[in-house]
């Protein structure tokens, strides 16, 4: 996926991004070559993500910027589609980059979406012809209601919620990587 550091030596323009890891949105071109669309930034600063004793925390603490960062003019994109380009009758799609990462390793084709409000209405017809898609719910209110949007513009939709208070990538780390391949009736 492409994945890359923001170091202490940066091109000017992107100083507010140090210590955040690089999120390219990679898309074919015409002649079927990789090129970004769009970079967004996951936080992953200590003082950020780990306590005095430098384990990480459960509930992260990010304070001028979110975890998950967009430059600006970002309008909103479908992250991965290197999965729609490829021939599946199944897909997943789920809220943000680290569980689009956690589902890929899983061995589901998966798509991201940026937020429980990314939603664009011209992704709707991408994923016409799939036999399934499973829309992946967090275990929250935020998820449930993203995921039953979402549902609600795909006819094949099934809703997958996750446990309670957990995302995919929480659920995956507890409970291993066939309990979401289960989940989505893949095992």
């Amino acid at each position: 996926m492409g994945l890359g550091f923001v170091g202490a030596s940066v091109p000017s323009g992107f100083e507010m991004y140090r210590g955040m890891m690089a999120v390219p949105y990679l898309r074919y071109g015409p002649l079927g070559e990789l090129s970004v669309a769009q970079l967004r930034f996951r936080c992953v600063r200590s003082e950020c993500v780990k306590d005095q004793n430098g384990e990480f925390l459960e509930k992260e603490t990010h304070v001028g910027h979110g975890k998950m960062n967009s430059m600006p003019g970002d309008v909103g994109h479908i992250y991965n589609t290197s999965d729609l380009a490829r021939y599946h009758d199944e897909i997943a799609i789920c809220e943000g980059e680290p569980d689009t990462w956690t589902t890929k390793q899983c061995g589901i084709p998966v798509v991201g979406i940026q937020g429980a409000n990314g939603w664009k209405p011209h992704f709707t017809e991408l994923f016409e012809g799939y036999r399934i898609v499973w829309v992946l719910a967090d275990g929250d209110d935020a998820g449930m209601k993203f995921a039953t949007f979402v549902a609600e513009k795909i006819p094949v939709a099934r809703i997958i919620p996750m446990d309670p208070g957990l995302d995919v990538n929480k659920s995956v780390k507890a409970h291993g990587e066939d309990f979401l391949r289960e989940k989505v009736g893949m095992k």
